[in-house]
């Protein structure tokens, strides 16, 4: 899909990992299908931005430091 859902998916897998979490529990906190995770996660799938805040508010982070860590 792109350098941007790349650095995105990692960016999430990372966040996620770090809590110790399995995709389904961050699937689950988000209120998104599991497989759907996981396509954001390979960079299959580039979430809206309405998703994007609720995995934000899922792993308690703000929206903005998501995307400024897609940027380093």
């Amino acid at each position: 899909m792109g350098r941007v859902s790349e650095r995105f998916g990692a960016v999430i897998r990372q966040q996620r990992e770090a809590r110790g979490w399995s995709q389904e529990r961050l699937a689950g906190q988000a209120e998104l299908n599991r497989s759907y995770m996981g396509e954001i996660e390979r960079a299959a799938a580039m979430p809206s931005l309405a998703t994007a805040a609720k995995l934000a508010r899922a792993l308690e982070v703000p929206l903005s430091h998501l995307i400024s860590w897609c940027e380093e």
